[in-house]
């Protein structure tokens, strides 16, 4: 833990950094599809989430006119 001149507290959160396996789940007429995997990359995974999401609705808003 640090206390910056402002006086913030700053603390290093390794865990920030830690990515777990993913696993998703989707059942499907009653068959089970389950998908593992982890995440290496430069970007965070939430940013990466973020901008994936992002594109995802931006292409399905261009199908829909």
């Amino acid at each position: 833990m640090k206390i910056t001149k402002n006086g913030h507290i700053q603390v290093k959160n390794i865990s920030a950094y830690w990515i777990p396996e993913l696993t998703a789940t989707e059942v499907i007429a009653g068959t089970i599809y389950t998908v593992t995997g982890s995440y290496e990359g430069t970007e965070s995974f939430l940013r990466k989430l973020e901008r994936i999401t992002a594109r995802n609705f931006s292409e399905k808003q261009e199908d829909s006119e």
